[in-house]
């Protein structure tokens, strides 16, 4: 689970994968069905090391530079 904005209105964007942290789905929910979500599906939050490694290798694809 990894949190990637905030909208108006109480919206929560987010990215969420099972097992595979490359293989994610981008979703929003109201604020109160994401946090029934999170509870329902026992996330688990990523650290600011691996969010960074994340971002460089996706930086990657979108470049071009395999």
């Amino acid at each position: 689970m990894r949190v990637t904005g905030r909208r108006a209105g109480g919206f929560v964007e987010f990215d969420f994968s099972f097992g595979d942290a490359d293989l994610y789905i981008e979703m929003i929910l109201p604020e109160h069905a994401f946090e029934e979500f999170c509870n329902a599906n026992e996330v688990q939050y990523p650290s600011e090391a691996t969010i960074a490694r994340w971002d460089a290798e996706r930086e990657k694809w979108r470049e071009g530079g395999l």
